[in-house]
């Protein structure tokens, strides 16, 4: 990683004299010192207001400007209030409350005052680094008064994500006006857009600041409706195709306008939805944006599974985002503080717990060369809290889980790969091409929220250019390729060659070729309330709706091993599966994600992702109660080992692992082994290294590290209970094939054991141990990497 991000809003400097922002400029840079070493760039992005002190400036630096001090939703305007459940107006939705008792007034030239000092403490504490800072811009009403948005000019709001014109749009027009400002001290013209106005604002206001990037918040500049299902497309009934090249035309025009005018690096927010489902409800042409020209930071992963616990959609949207890039730059964001809601996700969300760390951070994206490439940006929101406090438990509490996962970042392709169209999705114009992309995102969220281990992402272009080596002991997961396209010809002579795949979605546009391959034909297409039939066992009912499931099913095919209402649901052709698949998921009203059905009365199709890879080698089932919600599950790959991060929204869950090494016994964990399986009861949240596989039909077998205690070994792991085993161990890098192995020796010194039967074994990209017909305690040990003499 390069770049470090602290945001943070104003309201730690409760006073504006010169020494007390000093006091905590250095407090902020100290607090994050532990982290913020080994980066080579270090950022403050400030939460200023709602970017109205942008829009609203004239150039006159003793001018006092609206502020974010409020606690809830700043601006009246707009009223969220629900009198069901708050009855006197208390909640923060609908009342604003002061975050003390006398917020310090702030003019531009204080403003000014706290980036110079802020650049001059980071001087100070980080010579070698380079130091910035940037500033915000917020499309709705959250986080300060705004007359500009809500008064002067509402006509700019379009989005209704908080209600009724609550939402900037981008690529809205302004009404006139004969307020002075910075750039038009004549006033607004009639009709001028509003991407032009804020271009020119912005590099006015930064200039005079003293800012070095802005940060465009909140899904602004992707769209319309940036937080719903909803938008310009899709109105809940329909895809409206017709508007696709207007929407495209005015996004792409936001950006230019503003381009022309703000020359400052722009980094983004994003939507809290997916490439494919903005694309298919709300137009947004990310490709296009992307390859623009228009030099912007892409969006990184969303916050809101802080909120609702939906990391399906947060991990599904941040890897369709970075499967193609503008450049090799991409970041991974961190909920700490919220500076407006009275919330730590670290303490109140997550509970102490670092799932929220590990599982984005698991995830990484392959570029054209075949290279894995992990996140170059990190930032965090916020230090401070809603009170405008700095505490130092929210710095070092999850720090240390920080540096782990950019410690133990990916440097291989990942067991399971998404192989994302992302061109082929841009491409799509016709509603049922769209009415797929909207199926295929919501589809993998929905797979994701039920264990699917994906961790891994490459776009069908990036795929096409590379070594297609670097997947041999993984699984790949993509949609029914684009028929007669490139990419479909790459990945079906690599399903032929017998490597392991994924396909799905529905056919109905798939090549002849494809449907040849699976020996699939079509019929007229079944979907409602329909029976699964899996090798002739009924496992329930799936409601398959056709507006969210890529149309009904038409599939017919001899070689189905599952059906759904009489048509083929699933077929398998050697290392290769076609999976139909359905959104187990409506939409309602008023409600901005889809909302997954009951599982009590319906069959929950996305597991049978899961089967599908089970039936590749790689098993992984849940014990439960129907209604009991899935574990999410990312596996990764560092230095050899196999890495398992997982958040548990019950621990009452039990959970089965074989992959086709054997059962993984997780370093410094017991397994129990049932038929083979290793079974655990995680806790909430783990992050753990995999080295041990392991071949036994019963019993209890333990891995843990073992202190080396030796000039020749610099480390050691153990494994216990075996039974007539079969052990598979995979080394560090260094020595994947320079390890040492003892059966039942004595510790501390491990010079002698059992005679057993073993040798190193070389399976596609791994190399590993195998020792045969163990019982007791194996030891593995990995040498020193360098010589100590003897005295």
């Amino acid at each position: 990683m390069k770049c470090l991000t602290l945001e943070m809003s104003l309201k730690p400097f409760k006073k504006t004299e010169d020494e007390y922002i000093r006091g905590v400029c250095k407090r902020a840079f100290s607090q994050w010192a532990p982290l913020a070493k080994d980066f080579s760039e270090l950022c403050f992005m400030l939460w200023t207001a709602d970017g109205s002190e942008l829009l609203d400036y004239k150039g006159n630096a003793d001018e006092a400007f609206e502020w974010s001090y409020y606690l809830g939703t700043a601006s009246k305007k707009i009223n969220l209030r629900n009198k069901e459940i708050d009855p006197d107006g208390l909640g923060l939705h609908t009342t604003p409350y002061l975050y003390t008792d006398e917020p310090p007034v702030m003019t531009y030239r204080i403003l000014a005052k706290i980036v110079k000092t802020l650049k001059e403490v980071g001087d100070e504490i980080f010579p070698d680094k380079k130091i910035l800072i940037g500033t915000t811009f917020d499309p709705g009403p959250e986080f300060a008064k705004s007359d500009f948005k809500y008064e002067r000019h509402p006509e700019i709001c379009l989005g209704g994500d908080m209600g009724k014109g609550s939402m900037v749009c981008a690529y809205s027009t302004l009404h006139a006006d004969s307020v002075p400002y910075a750039g038009f001290p004549n006033g607004i013209p009639e009709g001028l857009p509003f991407g032009t106005f804020l271009g020119r604002q912005a590099q006015i206001f930064m200039t005079d600041i003293g800012f070095d990037y802005i940060w465009l918040s909140n899904g602004f500049g992707f769209g319309r409706e940036t937080w719903s299902t909803l938008g310009a497309i899709f109105d809940c009934e329909n895809f409206h195709t017709e508007n696709f090249a207007d929407v495209r035309t005015d996004v792409l025009d936001f950006w230019t306008l503003f381009r022309k005018e703000c020359s400052y690096p722009v980094w983004t927010r994003g939507t809290n939805m997916t490439m494919g489902v903005d694309f298919s409800t709300d137009g947004v042409p990310l490709r296009e944006i992307y390859k623009g020209g228009f030099d912007i930071m892409p969006p990184p992963n969303s916050p809101w599974a802080a909120l609702d616990k939906d990391y399906g959609l947060e991990l599904a949207g941040h890897m369709s985002r970075i499967a193609d890039l503008p450049d090799e730059r991409y970041l991974f964001r961190y909920y700490i503080h919220d500076p407006w809601w009275v919330n730590s996700p670290w303490y109140d969300r997550y509970n102490g717990q670092p799932h929220d760390i590990y599982l984005p951070m698991a995830i990484s994206r392959i570029n054209e060369k075949g290279e894995i490439c992990p996140p170059t940006h990190l930032n965090l929101l916020s230090i401070d809290n809603s009170y405008g406090d700095l505490p130092d438990s929210c710095a070092n509490e999850p720090i240390p889980h920080i540096l782990r996962a950019i410690k133990e970042s990916p440097d291989e392709a990942a067991p399971f790969v998404w192989v994302y169209p992302f061109d082929e999705y841009c491409d799509r114009t016709d509603a049922d091409g769209i009415r797929d992309v909207f199926f295929g995102d919501w589809f993998i969220r929905d797979a994701i929220n039920q264990g699917l281990a994906l961790s891994s992402v490459v776009s069908t272009s990036n795929f096409n250019s590379h070594d297609k080596k670097i997947y041999q002991n993984s699984v790949l997961f993509t949609p029914v390729p684009e028929a007669n396209g490139k990419f479909e010809d790459y990945i079906l002579d690599y399903a032929a060659s017998g490597k392991k795949v994924v396909f799905y979605g529905s056919t109905s546009r798939a090549s002849e070729k494809f449907l040849e391959f699976f020996g699939i034909t079509h019929g007229e297409p079944a979907s409602g309330e329909l029976e699964l039939i899996k090798n002739g066992e009924a496992l329930g009912v799936i409601d398959h709706d056709p507006l969210v499931c890529g149309g009904g099913i038409c599939e017919i095919s001899k070689n189905a091993y599952a059906s759904l209402g009489g048509r083929a649901y699933a077929i398998r052709k050697g290392n290769t599966i076609w999976l139909r698949g359905s959104v187990s998921a409506s939409y309602k009203q008023r409600q901005r994600r889809l909302i997954p059905h009951d599982p009590e009365k319906y069959f929950v199709a996305e597991t049978l992702m899961l089967d599908a890879a089970a039936q590749l080698g790689f098993e992984m089932s849940f014990e439960k109660e129907k209604s009991t919600p899935s574990p999410v599950f990312i596996v990764h790959k560092h230095d050899g080992a196999f890495v398992f991060s997982s958040f548990h929204p019950s621990t009452t869950v039990k959970t089965k692992l074989r992959f086709p090494l054997g059962a993984p016994i997780l370093d410094g964990y017991e397994a129990r082994l049932e038929n083979g399986y290793a079974t655990y009861n995680f806790p909430k949240a783990e992050h753990r290294e995999c080295r041990v596989f392991v071949e036994q039909a019963e019993g209890e077998v333990g891995c843990f590290e073992c202190p080396p205690v030796s000039a020749q070994y610099r480390r050691r792991i153990c494994i216990s209970g075996l039974k007539n085993a079969t052990v598979r161990v995979i080394g560090e890098n260094y020595c994947k094939d320079n390890m040492d192995a003892l059966l039942n020796s004595k510790r501390d010194f491990f010079f002698v054991g059992d005679e057993f039967d073993g040798n190193f074994v070389k399976d596609g990209n791994i190399t590993y141990y195998e020792a045969r017909n163990v019982t007791g305690t194996f030891t593995f040990s990995m040498p020193q990497k360098k010589k100590f003499l003897m005295k």
